[in-house]
């Protein structure tokens, strides 16, 4: 999800793996030494590999502050790394990242809730190309001829009538009781899109899959996950909501300029919360350790042996549908920024069912990955069928960065070069490559215009000594606000009195405004996303003022209620 921004499946032949639950180490290490050794006939030997692929993650985290980290890497059938770095909250080395250390996965849950439309495919139940109403009958959209002919596949390969994150913002606010109870909304937000109009990333989609699943198999997405999947392949370390962790659960921070802060506590309320009304989202709310990614790894590398009756199942997933025309918030001219080798004039890179990129753009090999970014959390991962090799990073740290930036693709890079190891990649292109993708991304986006915000990393208080909201301004507040664009989805806020304060809520948030030198603008006091929430105020000596706090989305007063 995009702060949700959040993984896949698991391996059946238990005796073809092997997790090395190696020591955890401190994030305040030595830089990698370029010069260990290649192996016989110029490749690397295994142990060379590992060592150096450990030595590589160790000095980036001390270059990039990075509290602590897990590393899976899959390779030739075996699991030759599942190890934990640094600690799980940032200035306590006491509390040490393990092999078997929760981490938020983020959107790599998609790849779980596309393994459950996998499993219904492979018994028969479903077609990918199947209409998505015709196994969730109650699926409504504004746009009716997109509710008739919307797919499986489209919402798998993220080409629906959905736009790139549209209707997220209900999420941190607990607008809606369930996942169910939003999807049903959907029947009332105008989509401006046609389908199949390419690739959008929308979390939407696959919050659709998550209510297919449930509805086909009477369970919630997850415990359709656990029993199919997990349960049988020994994934343990492997839940759906922090709540449910019994394990080792890592904290989460959020950074800025090298300045982290947190850690914050996935268990209670805080700003890394996914959301304050329900703990499961099929788009991005898993929780994994890097002893369990592994089995996630040897299981897609097996095609899904053991469980799934058909290989062509994973095939499918991991096949590009959708051609990428960007990515994301990057042209695709800028795919270096994240190690890819892509060439315009002879490498495509498509969408798969469940996974973000799939084309022969990692060193020319085949390839496929998915990414997850939570609040506090970054997962990113890559797969070489041909190779045996599966690599999975995850860091308990967000860096609150301008998109396109090198600092938005540290993980990135760090899965790439890791990759380009076990790939046998010459030490000299592992360098060049690594150092083009941040020489790409200054100058496409400098760091150094990022500016952090002074009340979540340098302690400013919001208030300012002696403004005040004036009672007449508060008066005139007062009421409940309809949401101007998408009244049917987003909902209502209000504007109460509690005490001297003005009080706004929306969902199940409420917090008090806060007065700035500018009597249009107020701060609303949320925590969510590390990011000072401003909110402007129009017409405001009119009957029907307004108020816009999220992504130009006005919210008009329709009563007035003292």
């Amino acid at each position: 999800m995009r702060a949700l921004t959040v993984v896949g499946f698991l391996f059946a032949v238990v005796a073809l793996w092997a997790v090395t639950q190696s020591p955890s180490s401190s994030f305040d290490s030595q830089p990698h030494d370029a010069s260990l050794g290649q192996g016989d006939k110029g490749g690397r030997s295994v142990d060379e590999k590992r060592a150096l692929a450990i030595a590589f993650v160790q000095q980036q985290m001390h270059e990039f502050s990075i509290p602590g980290l897990t590393l899976s890497v899959v390779y030739k059938n075996e699991t030759v790394i599942a190890q934990g770095f640094g600690t799980k909250q940032v200035g306590k080395t006491d509390t040490p990242v393990t092999a078997s250390t929760l981490f938020q996965i983020g959107s790599y849950t998609k790849t779980f809730t596309a393994l459950g439309i996998a499993k219904l495919v492979d018994d028969g139940r479903v077609q990918w190309n199947d209409p998505v109403k015709q196994h969730l009958p109650w699926f409504q959209l504004a746009d009716k001829y997109a509710e008739k002919y919307t797919t499986l596949g489209d919402l798998l390969a993220m080409n629906s009538v959905l736009g790139a994150f549209e209707g997220d913002e209900i999420w941190p606010f607990g607008v809606y009781a369930s996942e169910k109870a939003a999807i049903q909304h959907l029947a009332n937000y105008t989509t401006t899109r046609p389908l199949r109009a390419g690739f959008a990333y929308s979390n939407l989609n696959f919050e659709v899959l998550g209510q297919v699943i449930e509805h086909m198999t009477n369970q919630t997405w997850f415990n359709f996950i656990k029993s199919t999947y997990l349960d049988p392949l020994g994934m343990h370390e492997t839940f759906g909501a922090p709540g449910d962790a019994t394990g080792d659960l890592s904290s989460g921070h959020v950074a800025c300029n090298h300045h982290e802060i947190g850690p914050f506590d996935l268990t209670k309320p805080t700003l890394a919360t996914i959301s304050p009304t329900f703990p499961y989202l099929a788009a991005g709310s898993i929780l994994s350790s890097a002893n369990d990614l592994s089995k996630l790894s040897h299981f897609l590398l097996h095609k899904g042996h053991g469980i799934l009756r058909s290989p062509s199942v994973v095939e499918t997933m991991t096949t590009g549908h959708v051609v990428h025309s960007d990515l994301v918030v990057v042209p695709l001219t800028a795919a270096d920024m994240s190690g890819f080798t892509f060439h315009a004039d002879g490498n495509v890179l498509a969408a798969g069912y469940g996974f973000d990129f799939a084309g022969d753009v990692m060193y020319g090999y085949d390839f496929f990955a998915k990414n997850g970014d939570t609040a506090a959390f970054v997962q990113r991962n890559g797969f070489v069928p041909s190779e045996g090799l599966g690599v999975v990073l995850a860091m308990n740290v967000r860096n609150v960065a301008i998109p396109g930036s090198a600092t938005s693709f540290i993980l990135d890079r760090m899965r790439s070069y890791v990759m380009g190891v076990f790939l046998d990649i010459s030490q000299s292109q592992l360098e060049a490559t690594y150092h083009q993708a941040i020489a790409h991304a200054n100058a496409f986006q400098p760091d150094d215009t990022i500016t952090c915000d002074a009340h979540f990393f340098g302690g400013q208080p919001w208030e300012v000594p002696g403004v005040t909201i004036p009672a007449y301004t508060k008066v005139k507040l007062v009421g409940t606000y309809i949401s101007t664009k998408q009244p049917g989805y987003y909902g209502k806020a209000t504007v109460t009195m509690q005490g001297d304060a003005l009080m706004l809520q929306y969902g199940v948030v409420k917090k008090p405004l806060i007065a700035t030198k500018d009597d249009t603008t107020f701060i609303w006091a949320v925590e969510v996303g590390a990011a000072t929430m401003e909110v402007t105020v129009a017409g405001l000596n009119t009957t029907t003022p307004s108020l816009t706090f999220f992504d130009g989305n006005p919210f008009t007063r329709t009563n007035v209620t003292v």
